[in-house]
């Protein structure tokens, strides 16, 4: 089968690798141009231009994706295969592939169709996610689905760790449907527009930490933040990053106001505890709940867990995370 492809990440790269592994012919690859990279601000390749080199691919790095178009009409494939390309396709792309252009996409459409739906999935507290395989449209993730595959999300689950489990299901998912695309286009599903829901790229501004939300929407946040931008929050004038949490079982939180420790406290408020022997750095959230900070890192230190923290910085109890005033 011979295939085009496009995409730029690192997570688009290893299914390209999968794809030449399979034995399938990449006629041609696309990615975003090289950029400036590392501290010498050298423009380098995107990892998917590097498969693309390291395999002596057709190889296109347009500024803009109508530039290469005539060329990628001129040939001949069975079908192209786009994942994280990171441009909006021009109308002219549909045209490309005898079979069509497909996306691979990381939500269950329309579920969060956009940007950012491996993060989303955690910020909104969703219990499932998948892959969807999808024809490319006209408008963005609005294509037919011909194929899809459910995965679970833990209630722990970092964003980093979800795509690290996601991406092999992901690849998986394409080299399976392939053979079978003819056959499974004609079962194509439209999507519901009325069950659509979107996503937009998570920016720096969204990560600040709202300590009056309840504790499992922080704890969301936490972990759909990370690995980036990773939410953050300000003690003492100073800025901390804040990598993992938990939220307590029912009976630590009865033994904390068993012991008067919730009483005239304010979100936000730090507390330092011992939880099954173990010192542990708790905060106060929206409706007198807790929150447990595990790792974290505190301005212009390394990032470490909580217990280090707290073995070199006592908790005062007038100590308090909050939002900057200048966000």
């Amino acid at each position: 089968m011979k295939l085009g492809y496009m995409g730029t990440p690192e997570i688009s790269g290893e299914l390209l690798k999968a794809l030449i592994q399979d034995g399938y012919e990449i006629q041609y690859v696309v990615s975003n141009p090289d950029r400036p990279r590392g501290r010498s601000g050298t423009p380098q390749p995107s990892a998917v231009s590097t498969v693309a080199l390291e395999n002596d691919l057709t190889l296109f790095r347009p500024e803009k994706p109508a530039e290469i178009l005539d060329q990628l009409l001129s040939i001949q494939v069975d079908a192209v295969v786009v994942f994280a390309y990171g441009s909006i396709l021009p109308a002219g792309f549909l045209k490309l592939g005898r079979l069509g252009i497909f996306n691979l996409h990381g939500s269950l459409l329309p579920e969060l169709r956009g940007a950012s739906p491996i993060q989303s999935a955690i910020l909104q507290g969703m219990e499932t996610t998948g892959w969807s395989f999808q024809f490319v449209s006209q408008k963005m993730d609005c294509g037919d689905v011909v194929a899809e595959k459910k995965l679970e999300i833990g209630p722990d689950e970092t964003a980093q760790e979800l795509t690290e489990r996601m991406v092999p299901a992901g690849i998986e998912l394409v080299l399976q449907t392939l053979p079978e695309l003819k056959s499974l286009i004609s079962g194509a599903k439209k999507q519901d527009e009325s069950a659509a829901t979107y996503c937009r790229k998570i920016l720096p501004e969204q990560s600040y930490i709202d300590w009056s939300q309840p504790a499992q929407e922080i704890h969301n946040q936490i972990r759909g933040m990370n690995p980036r931008p990773v939410a953050r929050t300000q003690l003492d004038g100073k800025l901390f990053k804040i990598y993992r949490s938990r939220l307590l079982e029912s009976s630590e939180l009865r033994t904390l106001q068993d012991e008067k420790q919730l009483m005239a406290r304010a979100p936000g408020d730090l507390l330092s505890f011992r939880l099954d022997g173990s010192p542990a750095l708790l905060v106060i959230t929206g409706e007198n709940q807790v929150l447990q900070i595990l790792s974290l890192q505190p301005q212009n230190k390394k990032q470490m867990d909580a217990v280090s923290f707290l073995n070199g910085h006592k908790v005062h109890p007038d100590q308090r995370f909050v939002v900057p005033a200048e966000i």
